[in-house]
């Protein structure tokens, strides 16, 4: 049976099943089928002719039919205002080529400005707060040595006062001890009144320095009392002292973060291109005036593409997704340049299809070095696939059998014979044999439509 045929005019690798042929290569296999010989039984017996071919050796592809293709930017952006003012200045307008941090425009903002010296104005201030309480903090420290020193001393005061009452009650003792004495002797008659009065007078005497010593012992112990008093109500103050410097510190601080973001704020009055490339639209002129509020496109102020390379996006059908890979060689061909093919190669894959189309995105990255292909072009891509070199070939019209199931007819010792064969690539007009056939036999490739098996047949042709 003859291989039924398909508008496909080239069809894809598979496992023992070959490609579709045009129902025009039908009818011709019809044609020159009829155009042989007659076999036979048609001819009084004679022994019918039939064209036969060997396997070649040759390189086939697998190619994909051109597609259409979209070509953008490999980076684009809509420049739009971070802050509101009047457009002062702009730099640039279509066409123009703009390196990175380039300003392109500046806005008239003098409220931002006048922020930022109030800001600046409020950390001289913090600043100086936090001199003064930092001053205080240091008289504060200073109260605290004062403080401390005044106990070191309160305790030498109790000690001096210990010492000296230790003192005064041994003078005490001593005196009891001779006021008894003399006593004694005074009943006796051995000491005189006189005598007697003076123990008297120096007993109370040193019984008062002992009540003075301790009234010291107790004065001095006041003391030392009051100095530690003294230490905590220093620290406290210390303490207070140091909050207030931290307060000061954080204003410093808050006044420094708006002074930043004051700073901030009036850099973003340069509008500067976030990437080199070429300015391709301008919406705006000097005097209009930007508000960040507003979401319309009029606040818009340039448009920039980097054109060095691009990006072109390419729609793959679902039965050819699977030999996409990345680093595919593609070659471009451009509308404005018919007679010129743009290599570039797969530098993304989306790995989801679309449910409408079934059909997958495919990004292609082009050096576009020369700047001569610009977004927006008509283009078409061409994928070579895969490439066999060596393949053992047959022509498509050589072929026997439906889809999946292919035989050959051979002539071996003048006999005609069946040969089940298995293809691989098929381009439409060759194919690959890839089991069935070792190369060195006599293909039937005339007339095989008017013999059967196991009939004699004359070979003739390229290969006699």
């Amino acid at each position: 049976m003859i291989r039924s045929s398909n508008h496909k005019s080239i069809t894809r690798l598979s496992n023992g099943a070959g490609g579709l042929q045009h129902s025009s290569l039908w009818l011709m296999i019809l044609v020159m089928g009829l155009s042989t010989p007659p076999c036979a039984a048609q001819s009084g017996g004679k022994t019918p002719r039939v064209t036969v071919i060997q396997p070649a050796q040759k390189t086939l592809t697998y190619e994909l039919p051109s597609k259409p293709a979209e070509i953008h930017a490999v980076q684009e952006a809509t420049l739009y205002a971070r802050t509101n003012g009047y457009l002062e200045q702009i730099h640039v307008d279509i066409g123009d080529t703009v390196e990175k941090d380039q300003v392109i425009a500046v806005l008239d903002a003098p409220e931002l400005f006048d922020e930022l010296r109030r800001a600046e104005a409020k950390v001289l201030e913090a600043r100086a707060q936090l001199g003064a309480v930092q001053a205080k903090a240091t008289g504060g420290e200073s109260q605290i040595v004062a403080a401390r020193a005044g106990l070191v001393q309160a305790d030498a005061t109790v000690l001096q006062a210990h010492a000296k009452l230790d003192k005064a009650r041994a003078i005490h003792h001593a005196e009891k001890i001779h006021l008894d004495r003399v006593s004694q002797l005074h009943e006796q008659d051995a000491a005189t009144d006189a005598q007697l009065e003076t123990a008297q007078r120096d007993h109370l005497q040193a019984l008062s320095d002992v009540a003075i010593g301790e009234k010291s012992v107790t004065s001095a112990e006041a003391m030392v009392g009051a100095a530690a008093a003294n230490i905590q109500v220093a620290q406290s103050e210390k303490e207070a002292l140091d909050s207030l410097v931290a307060v000061a510190q954080a204003a410093i601080a808050s006044a420094s973060a708006r002074v930043h973001l004051a700073t901030t704020m009036v850099g973003y009055t340069k509008i500067r291109a976030p990437f080199s490339g070429i300015i391709t639209e301008r919406f705006l002129d000097p005097g209009a005036a930007i508000v960040t509020s507003s979401s319309s496109r009029t606040t818009a102020i340039v448009s920039l593409k980097d054109l060095s390379r691009l990006r072109v996006y390419v729609q793959i059908p679902e039965p050819d997704v699977p030999y996409i890979q990345e680093g595919h060689a593609a070659a471009i061909t451009c509308s404005a340049y018919p007679n010129r093919k743009f290599q570039g190669s797969v530098s993304r894959i989306a790995k989801n299809l679309d449910r409408r189309t079934r059909t997958m995105t495919v990004e292609i990255l082009l050096e576009n070095k020369e700047g001569q292909i610009y977004p927006g072009m008509f283009a078409t891509v061409d994928f070579k696939l895969i490439e066999r070199k060596n393949a053992l070939t047959l022509p498509a019209q050589a072929l026997l059998g439906s889809t999946g199931e292919y035989h050959v007819y051979c002539v071996v010792k003048g006999i005609c014979q069946a040969f089940p064969i298995k293809i691989g690539l098929d381009d439409g007009t060759t194919v690959e044999i890839t089991e069935g056939l070792s190369g060195t036999e006599q293909v039937i490739l005339i007339g095989k439509g008017l013999v059967q098996e196991g009939d004699r047949v004359e070979a003739v042709g390229a290969n006699p």
